[in-house]
């Protein structure tokens, strides 16, 4: 049992320290994730694409019911397809044909189908014009009676799109868009927006946009899908561009670049600027929050110039005479730093001793 006890402490320890190590190392990696990085100022086209998002909604949307009394023979659909005005979506056959069609067995069904629907003349249920069916009421062979709802049909399909406040003045009615459904990218469609408009502005929000697309049976995705798409509403060419994400918006409202400069004499409060910027051009001075993970530039210790003068100081202790400047010639007037030796006297250790 002792070494059981022993060994609990070290298996806490371990549960309690590796849940704080994977969080340090997330902490660490979005600190990373979120440190500056060098980019160029390019020049090249430059196109503004919006993201645009929305869903396919059914638009005037109807049922379709039964206008006799009878039993359903036949249903001819499925639902969400198309179907024109020309294709029928199911029969209805009256009492007396039901019955005649009960009496004869099923050996000769499908001969009295041919029959009863050119004597006959049975019930169609139809669209008033090309609909989308989105639900089926019916079931073969079941009985129906006039006004029961068999259908519920739509007459168009709708793409309503989405567009951000951000971007809602680039848009407006008649440009390209290209669109997929978010499951299928594959799928990519295209249109042009319609009926574009803004939302209503409230008081502290900005208004974004709408825009519907009426979808056809040639090209058409299920009410309900999900999609999102793209609109290039403008493009310039060869200008100059630089990542969003570089740009600083500055108190007042104006617009900074951060830019590389070469630097001079460094003070801890003012930096010599020879390259990079010129007289009176603005700047902006970030603060720590700002700089997103940039190190600040600051005064620091210049080791190569402090090793460079710790060599001069060494070589000057070999020296027994200073290094002043040119020895002025004899004769001359002599400056009050200088140092001249006429001759070749010996005096010794002691320079106000005799001379020998």
């Amino acid at each position: 049992m002792a070494p059981t006890r022993a060994r609990i402490p070290n298996l806490l320890t371990s549960m309690t320290v590796r849940p704080l190590l994977a969080a340090a190392l997330l902490l660490i990696s979005a600190a990373a994730s979120r440190a500056a990085t060098a980019h160029k100022v390019k020049r090249g086209d430059l196109e503004i694409r919006v993201k645009v998002t929305g869903t396919v909604i059914p638009d005037d949307i109807f049922r379709i019911k039964a206008t006799i009394e009878g039993r359903v023979e036949s249903v001819l659909t499925s639902t969400f397809v198309w179907r024109g005005a020309d294709q029928p979506l199911a029969f209805l056959a009256h009492k007396e044909l039901a019955a005649m069609l009960d009496s004869k067995g099923t050996q000769q069904v499908d001969i009295l189908e041919d029959r009863w629907q050119r004597v006959y003349r049975p019930t169609a249920a139809r669209c008033p014009d090309t609909c989308y069916i989105l639900k089926n009421f019916l079931k073969p062979k079941a009985w129906v009676k006039p006004e029961s709802v068999m259908f519920e049909a739509a007459a168009t399909l709708k793409l309503v799109g989405r567009v951000r406040p951000e971007d809602a003045p680039w848009i407006k009615d008649g440009q390209e868009l290209r669109f997929w459904p978010v499951n299928d990218p594959k799928r990519v469609l295209k249109g042009r927006v319609t009926r574009y408009i803004l939302d209503i502005q409230g008081e502290k929000v900005e208004p974004g946009g709408t825009f519907t697309l009426l979808m056809s049976p040639l090209r058409y995705f299920d009410p309900g899908t999900e999609w999102e798409g793209e609109i290039v509403p403008l493009s310039k060419k060869d200008v100059l561009y630089v990542p969003t994400s570089a740009l600083v918006r500055g108190p007042e409202g104006g617009v900074y670049l951060p830019v590389r400069v070469s630097t001079g004499i460094t003070t801890e409060g003012l930096t010599q600027i020879t390259a990079g910027a010129e007289q009176h051009k603005e700047i902006l001075v970030l603060d720590d929050a700002q700089l997103r993970g940039a190190a600040r530039h600051k005064q620091e210790a210049d080791a190569a110039a402090l090793r460079r003068m710790a060599r001069r100081q060494a070589g000057e202790a070999d020296f027994t005479e200073p290094e002043l400047g040119p020895v002025p010639e004899s004769g001359k007037k002599k400056g009050k730093h200088a140092v001249v030796i006429e001759d070749d006297t010996d005096y010794g250790e002691d320079p106000y001793a005799e001379p020998q």
